[in-house]
């Protein structure tokens, strides 16, 4: 019994946490090879294809690029085979969107 209260706890602690740290982030887009996707958040079209140009312009085996707010302006964050010239032109076109524009985007439907 005396287990069962700290496992209920950090059960509901957890949930907690990642919604705190998923807090700031506008979007989430993972590359495998030539396929770019979409993970989480929003973010407008014509953004969304200059991020695959970049992307596709060199191969990449896997990788993933967040974007937060920090200090009110968005913030790349890349990790995986992106080379170091990619992540530079990355946050250089997501630098091009203030975060007003890139929070207004619709929502992507399921599927799309």
């Amino acid at each position: 019994m005396s287990l069962l209260i700290p496992v209920a706890l950090l059960a509901l602690v957890v949930p907690l946490v990642v919604a705190l740290l998923r807090a700031n982030e506008l979007f989430c887009v993972r590359v495998e090879g030539r396929n770019v996707r979409l993970l989480r958040g929003r973010m407008p079209q014509r953004l969304l294809d200059d991020i695959t140009d970049v992307l596709r312009a060199a191969p990449v085996g896997r990788g993933a690029v967040r974007v937060v707010v920090e200090d009110r302006r968005a913030r790349v964050h890349v990790e995986g085979d992106i080379s170091p010239e990619q992540a530079q032109q990355l946050r250089n076109t997501v630098s091009m969107w203030p975060v007003p524009k890139i929070r207004a985007a619709p929502k992507r439907r399921a599927g799309a």
